[in-house]
């Protein structure tokens, strides 16, 4: 049986995740916190597959993530978010670049070096989470 979405939500036995977003043509379409195992499933995929036909008991689609044509995650999802990770996007880890703490899908833009948060301003508030990409609160 496939993962769902509650499944792969958060943080699993105390264990930290990570949150991704995904993104086409520089907007940001979907974000979701994951566990660090099902983020990396996202991350490496080179190749993601309709497999609904095989699960005809689940109302949404069901996806195969795969990577050099193994699989790494089935993925029993919903219509919108299947749509979007079998359309040609992009799988970005929002603590990696500046403003990702605030993005709240779809209200931000993605220009390959930072995020843009288009609803609310965002120009007095600190750009990363405390001790993110090595640098502390007490550096500022």
């Amino acid at each position: 049986m496939p993962l769902t979405d509650i499944d792969i939500e958060f943080v699993y036995n105390g264990e930290p995740g990570t949150a991704l977003v995904w993104v086409i043509d520089q907007e940001c379409l979907y974000d979701l916190p994951l566990s660090m195992e099902h983020a990396q499933a996202f991350l490496d995929a080179d190749e993601v597959v309709d497999i609904s036909a095989d699960y005809p008991e689940h109302d949404g689609i069901t996806v195969r993530l795969l990577k050099a044509g193994e699989t790494l995650l089935e993925l029993s999802t919903t219509e919108y978010f299947a749509a979007i990770l079998l359309s040609d996007h992009q799988v970005v880890k929002l603590a990696d670049y500046p403003y990702g703490r605030y993005v709240e899908s779809p209200y931000a833009t993605f220009d390959g070096e930072k995020f843009h948060i288009t609803n609310r301003d965002v120009s007095g508030l600190w750009p990363w989470l405390k001790g993110e990409n090595n640098v502390s609160v007490a550096e500022v």
